[in-house]
């Protein structure tokens, strides 16, 4: 058989000096004369495990300086990255994740209607994602780069890639700053489309990242008889201002980030005395989300012993509890003593397969305390990431000894995952 000519070929390379530093610039062109670029610094030639970020054209953020989507970051942080780690960037020609700029904007009228990045582009019929990689393999195969650790969140861009032949020894996640804008964007992309964010503000080097060190309540795979358990819980710092509101906590960003969550979970969770002093509505507002809702959560309450008072506001209400009526709306899960296996399980058999926890601190000490938690995160009213270590292990004493903190808006994030 004939030989199949390569999907590009080099076709030029020059130094190119940036505020990042100086790369090596080749291009690459295919014989329909697209162009892909490799941008290269250090020695990648014949080099196993060179860092490679695949990265897809951005016109809206990489020129205009959109505020939409993370691609402008993600691409500096990933050149800084190689500017000083070596390795190199593949530049490919493939906006809106391959529907053109175009396309891209219709779907962004879309979204500005309360569709997201994925149904916007469902809604157009169009792809999702309409990329495709195959220049990638040619490009490496033209510097002599044996195998790879890939520069992405995304588990189906490295599957697209490995299925090309490429040969993946690992991965390293490109975490960008979150804004009011993108933060929508970057949750669809974590709860609809898989990518795996981190939460640091550099990329980390892999060669220097350990295991989290895990209590032994933490440890080991977790049952899959239960729902997804996420902890949410907002702390304000010693010294920070303090008003009438418990809610006024948390920041805007912050709240965003909770309501955007209490949208995609099946259900929130709280405990009896947040329940009765509170009194939640326990529902993914319009304020913060800046659109209408497109769906509410369930709600869960677990009140032990204490007697409870539905509020009808039409939707399922399940009560964990051993003194609960069971009511039209109201369904009743028998629970004697403090044990959250049974009860959890019963709420799996409901179709609960998410369960956003959001207090109090008793309930919470009851998750940590018998390994029931499946991710973690604890916005604390400081930037200084130590305080808010500090001020989280004073109240959740068995939180993992290892989580990553972020800034994030007024305060700081921290923020844990359990490992498959």
């Amino acid at each position: 058989m004939p030989d199949v000519p390569p999907p590009v070929i080099f076709f030029s390379e020059a130094l190119l000096p940036t505020a990042l530093g100086q790369f090596r610039m080749r291009v690459y062109r295919s014989a329909t004369g697209d162009e892909s670029i490799a941008l290269i610094a250090g020695a990648v030639e014949r080099q196993e495990s060179v860092p490679v970020r695949v990265h897809s054209a951005c016109m809206t953020s990489e020129t205009f300086g959109s505020l939409k989507c993370d691609c402008r970051q993600q691409l500096d942080l990933s050149l800084e990255y190689i500017q000083r780690h070596g390795g190199l960037v593949i530049y490919l020609n493939q906006e809106g994740r391959g529907i053109g700029l175009g396309n891209k904007i219709k779907a962004y009228a879309l979204q500005q209607q309360g569709h997201d990045t994925v149904s916007a582009n469902e809604a157009l019929d169009l792809p999702v994602d309409g990329r495709s990689y195959e220049a990638v393999p040619a490009i490496l195969a033209d510097l002599k780069v044996r195998s790879v650790r890939l520069m992405t969140n995304n588990p189906d861009k490295i599957s697209a890639i490995e299925n090309l032949g490429v040969k993946i020894t690992g991965t390293i996640p490109v975490v960008a700053e979150e804004n009011e804008h993108s933060i929508g964007y970057l949750e669809t992309k974590r709860v609809r489309m898989g990518h795996t964010f981190g939460f640091r503000s550099v990329v980390p080097d892999p060669a220097k990242t350990s295991e989290d060190e895990l209590p032994s309540p933490l440890v080991g795979a977790r049952k899959h008889d239960t729902p997804f358990i996420h902890l949410n819980f907002a702390i304000r710092a010693p010294g920070a201002a303090q008003t009438a509101a418990s809610r006024d906590v948390s920041c805007t960003l912050d709240w965003s980030r909770v309501h955007l969550l209490r949208e995609r979970y099946t259900a929130i969770a709280v405990g009896a005395t947040t329940w009765r002093l509170d009194q939640p509505r326990l529902t993914a507002r319009e304020e913060h989300l800046h659109r209408p809702a497109r769906r509410q959560p369930e709600r869960v309450i677990f009140m032990g012993s204490k007697g409870f008072w539905p509020e009808h506001d039409g939707r399922r209400t399940i009560v964990v509890g051993s003194s609960v009526s069971p009511t039209e709306d109201c369904i009743s899960v028998n629970a004697d003593g403090h044990d959250l296996a049974a009860p959890l399980a019963a709420l799996r058999g409901m179709a609960i397969e998410s369960l956003f926890v959001e207090g109090g601190p008793t309930l919470l000490r009851s998750f940590l305390a018998q390994g029931m938690a499946d991710e973690i995160t604890i916005y604390v009213s400081t930037h200084s990431a130590a305080l808010a270590q500090e001020c989280a292990y004073a109240q959740f004493p068995r939180l993992p000894q290892s989580m990553a903190a972020r800034r994030y808006g007024d305060g700081t994030l921290l923020h844990w995952v359990r490992r498959a």
